[in-house]
């Protein structure tokens, strides 16, 4: 997720022209909502209730949907509505040019409930016939590898690239895989949830074949529980995971091969660069898979194939499987209480797999006439407030300083929306049918995995966007040293063009801020300004660092966050909210309401209202925290909210100065 930070120069009330969007569906999503305060909650006891207590008490969270963060979701649902009436209006168009004509024939493949059904059996029939050929585990897997030449990746192993470590310029071959069918090692500890997982499984096995026995359906369905169970126990858990990432795992290709055998990954480098490594952050996959395939019938990696490959296409033929699975999402992961209409459905998956190129149809109709110049202008004032901090850094040592200032002078900014065709990367284009949506998505993955492989052979295109105009997000790329912001975000209240500067630099400035903070962040930080893993810290630094950092982790920890997990975005956080604010008061001068309504600025990104239990996997799974700890856990690390709001010692708002963290 992206945040905002803004600087100095981005107060004229013409620097953005108001988007225009088609209708929103209902009165829940106003142009311009408002964020009442609570004056009856101290902002010293709980700046979070005084922020967003009303807002949050007046929504009613729509019963298609699990959360609504408001800075966010506002913006996204208007969006939505646009794309939404642009998509059904497509099919009558004349003159498209190809690339749109991909969007209105998936759309129109989606639409048709019919074709669709007959689409999902015939694709059921025939993988269950395809795995009937097979008969022994060696066979599976060059099936399945075969597969993976498509673009079909099952769930053994699957193929893309990455930038090489030392050169972010040469791709690498990106390999992983996971065979958890739970977003999270403790849902496997829930005996209740594991009893209807296995019924879930058995209801599967009765929908692609009514003649099985009820023992049989048992028996294979408890093998596959009992393979996930065995599997977690030496899959790393989320935190680490992400760790990974920011590591050096790297072998050459025959190692690679030679180290698994029995996943015949030969068969996947066929057409690969010879000189390309092999990135596995996540080894302990293809650890398992080449310890336990010849340990387990083979009829459990069959249905192992059968559930990953096909369990999420059952839907229109498939109606009882269909709601028994979305009734188990809604029960243990917040799930929705019902799905949204089909064409909402459809607009969404034409999204999904075409973004790029359903934005580039609609982005200089949405925003018209949008001035860049200004928001280059405000995201460099903020780079310069971070480097202006950087250069009064009182830890770094003198290499460090300037290791960390090299990486914020020479990140590239991508701002508002692609101007080129290497910037825009899109899809390779194919010829999609209008009545069979799973053979488009089959076209799809050929196309996805044939772009792959033809950029492995090249130099990585640096240029290119990793979100379409659009999104309602930003990022920074450690790998590239860059910092993309999509003009999707640049609505209130990330930006209000009738707001004052302050509040402006509190909202969209906290943003540029955020990404920009990545670069310094925990993994960000082992990157240096070319987008190589390589220390710029020396030893005492990166000894500090850790020490500030592990301070962040325990004081999320007690905020009842896995405070590892969110590391590098509640880092990211305090980068953006502490720059954003000197931006906005050099020197901390500045009126004491200009002050407060920064701070509220700030907070009101991150009011939502989400149901219980998708709070609970968000807490497992998100490296991002919780809206409420991103407001409370941030203020508490900044004097400045203290004197603003004149908290006073003992306050929960407010820390004692030799608990405060300060990174950067």
């Amino acid at each position: 997720m992206a945040h905002p930070k803004l600087t100095v120069l981005l107060l004229s009330a013409s620097l953005f022209t108001s988007p225009v969007f088609a209708k929103a569906p209902s009165s829940e999503i106003p142009e311009k909502r408002e964020f009442p305060l609570n004056t009856s909650v101290n902002p010293c006891e709980d700046f979070h209730k005084y922020v967003c207590s009303e807002v949050e008490a007046s929504f009613k969270l729509r019963p298609d949907r699990s959360h609504h963060l408001f800075a966010f979701s506002d913006s996204r649902e208007r969006l939505l509505e646009t794309k939404k009436k642009f998509m059904s209006e497509l099919p009558t168009k004349k003159d498209l040019n190809e690339r749109t004509e991909q969007l209105r024939d998936f759309y129109m493949a989606c639409m048709d409930p019919k074709a669709r059904a007959a689409s999902e059996k015939a694709e059921v029939k025939k993988f269950q016939k395809d795995l009937s050929k097979i008969e022994t585990v060696d066979d599976l897997i060059t099936f399945n590898n075969n597969q993976a030449s498509k673009g079909m990746f099952g769930p053994f192993m699957w193929m893309g690239n990455t930038p090489d470590l030392d050169n972010a310029k040469k791709l690498n071959i990106a390999l992983g895989g996971s065979i958890m069918g739970l977003p999270d090692h403790k849902y496997y500890e829930d005996a209740k949830l594991m009893a209807d997982y296995k019924k879930l499984l058995i209801s599967f096995f009765k929908a692609i074949d009514p003649k099985i026995k009820a023992s049989d359906a048992d028996t294979r369905a408890q093998a596959l529980v009992n393979l996930e169970k065995d599997f977690i126990k030496v899959y790393p858990v989320a935190s680490t995971r992400r760790q990974r990432w920011s590591e050096r795992h790297l072998t050459p290709q025959d190692e690679t091969i030679k180290k698994y055998p029995n996943l015949k990954l030969d068969m996947l480098f066929k057409k690969t660069p010879k000189d390309a490594l092999v990135s596995m952050p996540i080894p302990e996959t293809a650890a398992f898979l080449n310890d336990e395939l010849a340990k387990r019938p083979l009829q459990t990696w069959k249905d192992l194939l059968l559930v990953r490959n096909l369990s999420d296409e059952m839907d229109d033929a498939y109606p009882k499987f269909f709601q028994e699975n979305f009734d188990f999402e809604k029960k243990y992961f917040g799930g929705p209480e019902k799905r949204p209409d089909r064409q909402e459905r459809c607009t969404d998956l034409v999204t999904n797999y075409f973004m790029k190129e359903l934005d580039a149809a609609l982005v200089d109709q949405v925003f018209p006439n949008f001035d860049e110049k200004k928001v280059t202008e405000v995201a460099e004032n903020i780079r310069a407030s971070i480097l202006k901090g950087l250069e009064n850094n009182k830890w770094l040592s003198s290499d460090g300083r300037k290791g960390a200032i090299a990486k914020i002078k020479t990140a590239r900014l991508q701002l508002v929306k692609p101007h080129t065709d290497k910037e825009w990367d899109f899809m390779p284009i194919r010829k999609y049918t209008k009545t069979d949506i799973l053979v488009d998505k089959h076209l799809y993955r050929e196309a996805s995995f044939s772009k792959m492989m033809k950029e492995l052979h090249e130099p990585a295109n640096q240029d290119a966007w990793g979100m379409g105009p659009l999104t309602v997000n930003a990022y920074y790329s450690e790998n590239e040293n860059k910092f993309v912001l999509p003009i999707g975000i640049l609505q209130y209240p990330f930006y209000n063009k009738d707001g004052t500067l302050i509040e402006n630099l509190g909202a969209v400035g906290a943003v540029i801020g955020h990404e920009l903070g990545h670069s310094i962040d925990d993994n960000g930080a082992k990157y240096d300004s070319e987008g190589r893993l390589k220390d710029w810290m020396s030893q005492k630094d990166i000894t500090e660092f850790a020490s500030r950092q592990n301070k962040l982790v325990e004081q999320f920890n007690k905020a009842e966050h896995d405070g590892k997990l969110t590391l590098g975005e509640n880092t990211a956080d305090l980068v953006g909210v502490t720059f954003a604010y000197n931006a906005a008061f050099p020197g901390g001068k500045g009126d004491v309401e200009d002050k407060k309504k920064f701070f509220i600025a700030y907070g009101r990104l991150w009011c939502s209202v989400t149901r219980p239990d998708f709070e609970k996997l968000m807490r497992k799974t998100d490296p991002h925290s919780s809206g409420t700890a991103r407001i409370n856990e941030q203020v508490k690390q900044q004097p400045a909210f203290a004197e603003t709001f004149q908290c006073k010692a003992g306050d929960k708002m407010t820390l004692p100065d030799s608990e405060r963290v300060q990174i950067w």
